[in-house]
């Protein structure tokens, strides 16, 4: 698609979400830090998918530091689940209203494993079946 007199459209803003990565052990964690919506989207998912590659036994998905959180950031997580499939356990750490808030209307807290803490979801068993909340 180009923009007017054919010239090429205007990139998108810049997401302003920042990641970090850091490794414990078997356990991977990607930390978020600003908006994670439709603009940040792509290099979210592509870090995802770098570390599920990777095949850790666990992956913390941390959005303590995340102030906005829409329909396409969950869409990413929900597919990371999907990605990780039983190989991986995925652990996503909702601390705040902007992000705990809409996992529960979506009722997504039924299908991942959600945690009030960074320090929770380190410390929580593997399971086959990880789904846990603790509001």
């Amino acid at each position: 698609m180009s923009g007017p007199r054919g010239t090429p459209p205007p990139p998108p803003p810049p997401s302003g979400l920042r990641l970090s990565e850091e490794t414990i052990g078997h356990t991977a964690i990607l930390a978020l830090d600003g908006e994670f919506d439709l603009y940040a989207v792509p290099e979210v998912d592509r870090a995802l998918d770098v570390i599920l590659r990777r095949r850790p036994q666990r992956l913390v998905v941390d959005l303590s530091r995340v102030g906005f959180l829409n329909s396409a950031g969950l869409e990413v997580l929900v597919a990371c689940h999907r990605r990780a499939g039983p190989r991986t356990d995925l652990r996503i750490v909702a601390t705040t209203r902007a992000t705990w808030r809409p996992l529960r209307i979506l009722r997504l807290h039924e299908i991942l494993a959600v945690h009030t803490s960074r320090a929770a979801a380190l410390a929580a068993p593997l399971t086959g079946d990880s789904r846990a909340w603790s509001p």
